[in-house]
């Protein structure tokens, strides 16, 4: 997901014919790409130098330091202009949460990939000269007691297990309001004969009984178009990479120098004068010019801020039209490496996804890491499969990871040391993991009254977030201006 402006079930994301896009969505899948998307921990203590800020009349307000408000108060600082910026947690980074405590090494609850080898992400890990490490070694199959992977570096993950449909007349196009599940079955193709590739959207999105057809119209049409092809496909320039030593390091350089107030839930903004907006955090009140609101839509549409005038009538429906994805995630950490059954000798694989079990998709998420002997391994699910693990109780959810591990390893009697799940959408401070298919992402950032910005509301990858923060930032600077 790349939180892409799109109408909810009228403008799906457009998919592209080209090899380089299709093969990111098959590893990408495999993966589930992170909530990720979805977000770090830049310190955990209110910064200095913010004393007498609350009769301070600052030229902005930065609410929320996620990527995107970190983003934004980074742009309005290097303007010289007076930033603060308050956090409802008690620390930095939203949805991107490296938990440094919990296990032998960091490990990230929220987003965990650098989705793209140009995204603007890259300044900031080269800036620090961050180490990474590069998802490429990516394998499914059908069930877990198959005995062969199907390797996602080659063409064979497009290949149908029963043979290609032929279709003279070219592939059928949906009809309005078909789902994937419901079209594919009306043009002939059943689940048993679903490519890899194809079968790995459902674990990055929704399932086909849900999702809409045009959805994944291209992926089985350029599926189709590779039938004759086999062997290891051309590399390609896309990847996934994770930030060794916690994700939470590329947000220091955004937050280094700025005024951060954390433990601050702001419950009211007050814009009826203008140049002089008033944030209200309990009993406190914060003035500025102008406000930057890089809190998730989740929060907006929870109602869990109250602004006064309320805000014009198309802006609060579109809010109310911001929908999120079930996003499931459990880490399990077990003390030496899991070699997974009909792998090569050694363990050093990325991703492996059964796609018989739920959670059906696996990461190692410590390759790389310097002198660190056991392994982290994510298990991942979205959509309505992802809901239902997340309506059991904790220890069952763990419980269900650690079958999927097992069955993925050939190890029956494998066990974990230490274990993590987290449920975004009971977060109250994201109110969801980040926005699905159907999420309302227009008309959400236009200003209002040339006094408040919008920023990483539906946004689902760090990048896009911080991406947002700057938009934002550079408009409340043409206000001040």
């Amino acid at each position: 997901m790349t939180g892409s402006e799109m109408h909810p079930a009228i403008e799906p994301e457009p998919m592209q014919k080209g090899l380089g896009d299709v093969t990111r969505r098959s590893v990408v899948g495999f993966a589930a790409a992170a909530t990720a998307g979805v977000l770090l921990t830049a310190g955990a203590r209110t910064s200095p130098g913010v004393q007498g800020s609350l009769n301070r009349m600052w030229d902005t307000i930065v609410i929320g330091a996620g990527p995107a408000g970190l983003g934004a108060a980074r742009v309005i600082a290097d303007a010289g202009k007076k930033v603060l910026v308050l956090e409802a947690r008690n620390r930095t980074g939203g949805r991107l949460w490296t938990d440094s405590t919990s296990m032998t090494i960091p490990f990230e609850r929220g987003a965990e990939l650098v989705h793209g080898n140009t995204v603007s992400t890259w300044d900031l890990i080269n800036q620090q000269g961050l180490q990474t490490h590069r998802f490429e070694k990516t394998f499914g199959k059908y069930n877990a007691s198959d005995a062969a992977w199907v390797d996602a570096s080659t063409f064979e993950t497009f290949h149908f297990p029963e043979g290609a449909p032929s279709f003279p007349g070219g592939l059928p196009e949906p009809l309005d309001g078909e789902t994937a599940l419901d079209w594919l079955n009306r043009i002939g193709i059943p689940r048993s004969n679903y490519p890899i590739s194809v079968l790995a959207i459902e674990v990055d999105t929704e399932q086909f009984d849900v999702l809409p057809a045009e959805f994944i119209f291209g992926d089985v049409e350029f599926a189709l178009s590779l039938q004759g092809e086999s062997g290891p496909m051309p590399p390609e320039a896309y990847g996934d990479y994770r930030v060794i030593g916690g994700y939470k390091q590329v947000l220091q350089p955004l937050a280094a120098g700025i005024p951060i107030v954390l433990n601050s839930p702001v419950t009211s903004i007050d814009y009826r004068n203008k140049n002089r907006v008033e944030v209200h955090v309990g009993s406190d009140t914060y003035k500025a010019r102008t406000i930057v609101l890089a809190v998730p839509g989740g929060v907006l549409k929870n109602g869990d801020i109250t602004f006064n005038p309320p805000l014009p009538a198309a802006r609060s429906a579109a809010i109310q039209e911001i929908s999120y994805l079930s996003v499931f995630k459990a880490i399990l950490e077990f003390a030496e490496p899991v070699l997974p059954v009909g792998m090569p000798s050694t363990p050093d694989w990325d991703i492996l996804t059964p796609f018989d079990m739920n959670p059906p998709s696996t990461w190692n998420a410590s390759e790389g890491t310097p002198g660190y002997t056991g392994q982290l391994v994510v298990t991942w699910m979205t959509g309505g499969k992802a809901q239902a693990l997340l309506d059991l109780p904790e220890q069952d959810r763990l419980a269900a990871a650690l079958e999927t591990v097992r069955a993925t390893s050939g190890k029956p009697d494998l066990e974990y040391v230490n274990a993590s799940t987290y449920d975004w959408s009971k977060d109250q401070y994201a109110r969801g993991a980040y926005p699905g298919p159907f999420s309302r992402r227009s008309g959400l950032n236009t200003p209002i009254n040339n006094t408040l910005f919008w920023a990483g509301m539906t946004t689902s990858t760090v990048h896009s977030s911080r991406n947002s923060g700057i938009v934002a930032a550079n408009q409340a600077l043409a206000a001040l201006a």
